[in-house]
């Protein structure tokens, strides 16, 4: 005879985390009769587990070494769950003849569960355990897999409403340990086939109803990305525009440092050449006003001594010795005739003059001064030579 349902079971999320993990409360095995044959150690016989049992269960759970893990079907040995788990039981009680276990589980799997993606549960038990450092009396849950394949007939249904929050309905059915199948004819057979066509076909209008809202939100994503497309189209345009008025503009402006460059090396030019010119203006100017005081000196009866080297070089002649024409014009006017200076001697002139060489008066005429006036020591002599050089 086929084991009946039993009574609708709320599956708990107990906590949610923000990184997606969390954990729920689940049913794990009810006080029941195991057929060996349906399960997946395919032994023969029967296993009837007690209330007993579950109390030695909760137990042991409590002495065993180590986590707890389960994952997702199939069946892994005992030794074989020692690397990466995707979730773990943390805690077992016994509730009205039933073992709940607390599952702690990854974000993908939390996930699943919650979707209604997971529906069944195998747990995994071994009896008088003996590990490296405790040796268990009696039955020990070493762990459990998800299964929806799963060898009972013993059924935890699910007991959610459409009113509920997502808290409080439950996701899935956990199916646990087989019932008895000592009646095994065609009406069970026919009965069970029927059980399992209905339960796939639930199946499938659940995942054609998760097909659906996921359709739903993908259409919504993709006009959102669409819009999200466009907008950063049209950025791009903008920004592109921008990038080429901006290339203009600095091409306009390059340009333009170009030309004022070129006008500035014109002007530098230019500049250049007018300091050169005024330069040499300058100097000739000089030149004139320095051979012209000294001319003057002169002719007023100074000796021509006191400019020896003027004639080669005026404007060197004149720098070396003076800050200012002015300065020049005040040493020339303070120079005394060699008339005043014979007389504020005390002395007379012998008028006994050496007289001017050569090379003198080729020096003196250089600089546009007479020669017949250097070496004259009166006031006569003066007088005498100007009116002769006026008759030539």
């Amino acid at each position: 005879m086929k084991a009946a349902l039993s009574e609708p079971v709320e599956v708990k999320i107990l906590a949610r985390r923000p990184n997606g993990s969390g954990v729920v409360e689940i049913p794990l095995l009810p006080a029941t009769d195991i057929d060996l044959a349906h399960t997946a150690s395919e032994g023969g016989g029967k296993v009837a587990i007690t209330p007993a049992d579950l109390e030695e269960i909760a137990a042991n759970f409590a002495r065993f070494p180590g986590p707890v893990p389960i994952g997702v079907s199939p069946h892994m040995d005992y030794g074989d769950r020692g690397g990466f788990s995707p979730g773990f039981v943390n805690s077992v009680t016994v509730r009205a003849g039933v073992l709940f276990g607390q599952l702690d589980l990854i974000p993908a799997l939390f996930s699943e569960i919650e979707d209604g993606g997971w529906r069944g549960f195998s747990v995994e038990l071994a009896k008088n355990l003996k590990t490296a450092t405790v040796e268990l009396a009696g039955w020990v849950l070493t762990g459990g897999i998800l299964t929806n394949r799963p060898a009972t007939d013993t059924n935890f249904r699910i007991a959610a409403s459409d009113a509920g929050t997502s808290d409080e309905q439950g996701t899935f059915s956990v199916c646990l340990v087989a019932g008895d199948h000592r009646e095994n004819d065609m009406a069970d057979d026919q009965g069970t086939k029927i059980a399992a066509l209905e339960a796939d076909l639930a199946t499938e209008k659940e995942t054609v109803k998760t097909l659906r809202a996921n359709r739903e939100s993908d259409k919504g994503d993709t006009v959102t990305l669409e819009t999200r497309l466009s907008e950063a189209g049209k950025d791009l345009a903008a920004a592109n525009l921008a990038l080429s008025e901006t290339k203009a503009k600095l091409g306009a402006k390059e340009n333009e440092a170009e030309r004022l460059s070129k006008d500035l090396g014109k002007e530098t030019e230019t500049r250049k050449a007018a300091e050169v010119k005024l330069e040499a203006e300058e100097a000739r100017t000089l030149k004139e006003k320095v051979v012209a005081l000294a001319q003057g000196a002169i002719d007023r009866g100074v000796s021509a001594k006191l400019f020896e080297g003027l004639d080669e070089d005026p404007v060197k002649w004149f720098r070396a010795r003076y800050q200012s024409v002015e300065s020049f014009e005040q040493f020339v006017d303070a120079l005394p005739t060699i008339k005043d200076s014979a007389v504020s001697s005390g002395n007379q002139p012998d008028g006994n003059v050496d007289p001017v060489s050569k090379e003198t008066a080729a020096r003196l005429s250089r600089m546009g001064l007479n020669p017949k006036f250097a070496g004259v020591t009166n006031e006569d002599q003066v007088l005498a030579l100007r009116a002769e050089s006026n008759k030539e």
